[in-house]
């Protein structure tokens, strides 16, 4: 089984920015993840086959490249928690 977690967020995006430290430490619960980060704008190409949509920031987890679980917009560290240990 391998988990790998795309997230997608923007510099712009006062959500992303609140974000960024809850996803550093759900990267420290679960390091044994392989993690992915886009940026919206940057990696318009890259993302494009997600389907991310407008509202950020996203977390898509994927398990053995089918998606699992989408996160969408700012969660508790504790709601994220919750679903990835679910995996």
């Amino acid at each position: 089984m391998v988990i790998k977690i795309i997230i997608v967020s923007a510099v712009w995006c006062p959500a992303c920015l609140i974000m960024h430290s809850r996803y550093d430490e759900i990267k420290k619960l679960f390091p044994h993840f392989e993690y992915i980060d886009y940026d919206y704008d940057l990696d318009e190409d890259l993302i494009a086959s997600y389907n991310v949509g407008t509202t950020l920031p996203v977390l898509i987890v994927l398990n053995n490249n089918q998606e699992v679980t989408r996160i969408i917009g700012e969660k508790t560290i504790e709601q994220i928690k919750a679903i990835l240990e679910c995996l």
